[in-house]
């Protein structure tokens, strides 16, 4: 029977070196959306309409004056509605398009689009009856947008760079909270004699797999196939079965194995480590190569799981 690729590829798929090219350039891959609170984000939004205020008072080119001289306060004012709507009330009436859980580089590149979009139609729909009525639609429009593109790169710059660094410190903060917590496990784990817990895996044909379930590493899906991964005194063993891994989670039906990731299963024993950055976070698989990525809405119930799990154990 032949393997599917991604189980023929097990290993690069699950290395350390594969998780750090191709998504952290990817523009599909995950990406904060701004602090992921309103009121938080509201802040955020004056603090950066205050910064465009006061960049347009410093920073004037030689047709200013001629424009909008004197109207600073009034593009930041139009700047902050803009970034309100777009960040605050959009949401709200597209909760499905703008979910935070499902928010990338490619979303946000285009949310900043729509942010200089909508300025420029703003700015250009009150500048021409205000300010410059001597002068055509086309003229005052083709300024604002030349004005806009210009100046508007600096902030989503500054903005970039700083959700970015939230969301690592945030990462990494959860990473360490979280490392502890599997510290604590395995000290207790040391405390309990170990007993052997054999599991048996049914595939959808006459296949079936039996192992201790302290053993088990994890398991990897692909569609109809999953390839269970256990470690015995011979070293990291595999066996493919042909059975989906909602299958298999039925019937590990155990507190300790984790659904990380719609691909990945894991025993909590078995995690190593638990690294973040600004891509999420990695599950390092103790005594071997192999690193399991956590999908951005597992994150957080993966982290609470082990600290539940801790508590259960510390009960006992």
């Amino acid at each position: 029977m032949e393997q599917p690729a991604m189980i023929r590829a097990s290993q690069a798929t699950l290395s350390q070196k594969t998780g750090s090219g191709t998504i952290g350039t990817s523009l599909n891959a995950p990406f904060p959306f701004y602090l992921n609170d309103e009121r938080k984000n509201f802040f955020l939004v004056f603090v950066i309409s205050v910064f465009v205020t006061g960049f347009l008072y410093v920073f004037k080119t030689p047709d200013e004056h001629r424009f909008s001289d004197g109207y600073e306060w009034m593009h930041g004012t139009i700047t902050f509605a803009c970034l309100l709507f777009n960040i605050i009330v959009l949401p709200r009436i597209f909760p499905a398009i703008m979910d935070p859980v499902s928010w990338t580089w490619k979303k946000y590149i285009v949310l900043n689009l729509g942010h200089l979009l909508l300025i420029w139609a703003t700015c250009t729909l009150i500048e021409k009856p205000v300010i410059c009525p001597e002068l055509s639609w086309l003229t005052v429009a083709s300024h604002v947008g030349t004005q806009v593109a210009l100046k508007g790169i600096i902030p989503i710059a500054l903005t970039t760079l700083f959700l970015k660094a939230h969301l690592l410190q945030k990462n990494l903060e959860e990473a360490i909270s979280t490392n502890r917590e599997l510290q604590k496990i395995k000290q207790l784990k040391k405390d309990v004699p170990r007993t052997d817990n054999q599991v048996t895996l049914y595939s959808d044909t006459s296949e079936s797999l039996t192992f201790n379930f302290p053993d088990l590493l994890f398991v990897e899906a692909d569609d109809n196939y999953s390839t269970v991964v256990w470690k015995d005194p011979d070293g990291v063993r595999k066996k493919l079965l042909r059975v989906n891994l909602k299958n298999i989670e039925a019937q590990l039906n155990n507190s300790f194995t984790l659904r990380c990731h719609r691909s990945f299963i894991v025993n909590v024993h078995a995690i190593g480590a638990i690294s973040g950055n600004t891509n999420g976070y990695k599950l390092r698989i103790r005594d071997t190569d192999f690193s399991i990525p956590v999908s951005r809405p597992k994150g957080k119930e993966v982290m609470d799981k082990i600290s539940q799990l801790r508590n259960m154990m510390e009960l006992n």
